[in-house]
């Protein structure tokens, strides 16, 4: 999705602050996103499980229509991780 470049620099920001925080580069880790300095008119559809139609995605947070700010976006992102810990129970 990133030219070389940019992935290049996110691998070696993301090791370098592993330095700082151990742990944070751990292999198991995922990287869900970027921020963004624009709001979305767009809301990405899900359903009553926070799930949208592609199986497996979670969209939450202010760049899918969910949020309105830092708190709210944390708050979303509590939820969907909370249905997503639910589904992994059953």
């Amino acid at each position: 999705m990133f030219p070389d470049y940019i992935i290049q620099t996110l691998k070696e920001g993301i090791l370098d602050f592993d330095k700082k925080i151990k742990g944070f580069a751990n292999p198991d880790s995922i990287l869900t996103a970027i921020e963004s300095r624009s709001s979305s008119p767009v809301r990405i559809l899900r359903d009553d499980n926070l799930e949208s139609n592609i199986k497996g995605l979670y969209p939450c947070g202010e760049g899918v229509g969910y949020a309105g700010g830092i708190m709210t976006a944390a708050v979303d992102g509590i939820k969907c991780a909370i249905k997503i810990l639910e589904k992994d129970e059953t």
